[in-house]
């Protein structure tokens, strides 16, 4: 029933500011017609039918949650406080720097910050369960008992397997993936990869074989980015190939919001008897109000261009001005150049990592230049922003630059959750040929193993004598399955064949493989566990059990008499990884078959230190 088509898909593109929503229910005969419904009815939104719900909670003092998103507006905060850009701190790295920083209120810990997008994102499963049940009228067959696939993106800033195995953790205590028995939860594409998707399965633009474009996903909290080649353009399956290992940086418009406030804050506190007549959190007040929002999304555009914008303050008198503070009649008067040295540090950012992929490109030996530059998400949406990487790529002497035309994908907002459906709906349709056919690994992978005894490159190595054949073998030797920066195949994994020398009289049938990752470049890696530069990522324990002798292969020590006596069997099986974006999986093959006996034939064990491998 598990590998059945599903009967619900639900795409969850989790923001540091704002969360998006996009469900399907797959065609029988054509599944790419399958409607994409956006969720837009979140509760507190009024009428305002937003396409995203803010990704805030309300606590009381007690611990319990008192509101979430929307329903945060009305909150009052008396005996509460309020939890925001919960998200980013799943990053111990960014959570530290907060601390260093002292970042407005950051969680104390990694593990507060799970409690919190697990305490978030249960609230969003609720509401998105009664939204299906409501919409389809399948209350009634019992949602427990329906196949659901939940499919979630991941910033490309979070580069190690723990951080992606801790969001795992939070999406599943939050009730994803586990209410029904046929229901998955899986961490599918980047959000810069799904931001690709969606485009090229859902633009204007005609991509030609063989075009270059850029995804540029620049979100509320993060940047993520990734060069794209178009492999195949025809509809409906086109593929996409990576070229460049997806990159992201921490810029997002919660940076102009802070900016915003800091900058009020400043020009306010010079006037102390001023401040006495404000509310103490004018700033912050100012910053959340509707008038600012319509400003910051809409500065650049021609019919809202303007010398200054005069915002109304919440809580003032209308009467209040203020000619050194630039108040008149209760509202504050922001100026154009004010507005735009909010954007501009955060565009020159973003301009340096696009020109880090063009220098790629040039010292790599890419023949052609990238043809577009596609933006989206919140900040990706602004027209200054586009307008000024527009202009940045066509006065640039670089020379892949100048032919790159900058636009904005459709829906900028919503690219990434109806990427990770209509990726997801083109493999159901073609039988699992998703849209990005290959990817560059971003770290290096490889598996513990022992090798005959070479004298000539083992000397300082642990040797041993094998019981059953006689032979000496150097120990702890790494086998490189994949180098970073290597092209991985999206639909074939990567394959280690074991041969494990059985007892005949053992009948455990259970063997632990090594896993270790470096983030070394590939001409540096270690090549036995004796040398530095390599750590320990999970241990893959494979269980065989219920494989008989008549499985296996009878061996004896040809050419002699058997060493100490002794007969074997040979077993011989597959373990397969497949390198995704966002995780690493396994699976076990026997006799040509992906085998699962009575139970889990595979079981991983992360190493604390290891999955934190690839954080920065």
């Amino acid at each position: 029933m598990a590998s059945e088509r599903p009967d619900i898909l639900v795409a969850i593109d989790l923001g540091t500011t704002y969360t998006g929503v996009a469900w399907a229910r797959p065609q029988r005969n054509q599944v790419l017609q399958s409607p994409i419904q956006i969720i837009h009815n979140w509760p507190g939104s009024s009428t305002k039918n937003e396409q995203k719900v803010h990704t805030c909670l309300i606590y009381n003092d007690d611990g319990s949650l008192s509101s979430w998103g929307y329903l945060c507006e009305d909150d009052e905060l008396v005996e509460k406080h309020k939890e925001e850009f919960f998200k980013i701190f799943l990053d111990k790295h960014t959570l530290d720097y907060a601390h260093r920083q002292g970042i407005g209120r950051p969680p104390a810990s990694v593990p507060d910050a799970q409690k919190l997008i697990s305490d978030y994102m249960r609230e969003v499963y609720a509401h998105v369960k009664s939204t299906v049940e409501l919409h389809t009228g399948i209350s009634h067959v019992g949602w427990q008992e329906l196949v659901v696939d939940f499919i979630f993106s991941v910033p490309t800033t979070w580069r190690s397997q723990e951080i992606i195995n801790a969001f795992k953790k939070c999406i599943e205590d939050a009730g994803f993936g586990v209410e029904g028995r046929y229901h998955t939860a899986t961490v599918e594409l980047t959000e810069s990869e799904a931001a690709a998707v969606g485009t090229i399965k859902n633009s204007t633009v005609a991509f030609q074989t063989g075009e270059i474009f850029l995804s540029v996903d620049a979100g509320g909290g993060t940047t993520d980015l990734a060069l794209m080649q178009v492999v195949e353009a025809r509809e409906p399956f086109p593929a996409l190939s990576q070229l460049n290992q997806v990159d992201g940086i921490g810029i997002g418009s919660t940076l102009i919001d802070q900016a915003f406030v800091s900058m009020v804050n400043n020009r306010l506190s010079r006037f102390p008897d001023l401040l006495r007549q404000l509310p103490p959190d004018c700033a912050e007040r100012l910053v959340k109000s509707e008038r600012y929002r319509t400003t910051k999304h809409k500065f650049g555009e021609r019919v809202y261009q303007s010398n200054c914008y005069k915002l109304p303050l919440d809580g003032v008198p209308f009467n209040l001005s203020h000619g050194e503070a630039r108040i008149e009649l209760g509202r504050i008067v922001i100026s154009w150049e004010e507005m735009q040295s909010l954007f501009d540090p955060h565009v020159e950012s973003i301009m340096r990592k696009i020109y880090e992929q063009l220098n790629w490109m040039q010292a790599n030996g890419v023949n052609r230049p990238i043809s577009y530059l596609i933006l989206s998400g919140g900040l990706g949406s602004s027209k200054y922003v586009r307008d000024r990487i527009q202009h940045e790529m066509m006065t640039s002497h670089h020379p892949y630059a100048q032919q790159t035309k900058v636009l904005q994908a459709p829906d900028p907002q919503l690219v990434v959750v109806k990427g990770l459906l209509l990726d997801r709906l083109q493999q159901l349709d073609s039988g699992l040929a998703p849209v990005i056919v290959s990817r560059v690994a971003r770290a290096s992978y490889g598996v513990v193993c022992k090798t005959k005894y070479n004298p000539a490159i083992h000397s300082n190595e642990e040797i041993k004598t094998d019981s059953y054949d006689g032979e000496q073998y150097a120990m702890g030797q790494i086998d490189w399955l994949i180098r970073k920066g290597d092209p991985v195949s999206t639909n074939v994994p990567i394959t280690t064949t074991y041969t494990k020398k059985v007892d005949p009289k053992d009948s455990d049938r259970t063997w632990e493989s090594i896993v270790m990752i470096s983030d070394l470049e590939p001409h540096l890696l270690p090549h036995s566990m004796s040398q530095e530069g390599a750590q320990q990522l999970c241990v893959v324990k494979s269980d065989l059990t219920g494989v008989s002798h008549s499985d296996m292969i009878m061996k004896r020590k040809s050419g002699r008499l058997l060493f100490q006596g002794r007969k074997f069997y040979l077993c011989t099986f597959e373990i397969r990884a497949i390198v995704a974006p966002a995780e690493l999986r396994f699976e076990l093959w026997f006799a040509g078959q992906r085998f699962s006996g009575n139970h889990e034939p595979i079981k991983i064990t992360w190493d604390s230190e290891g999955s934190k491998v690839g954080g920065r």
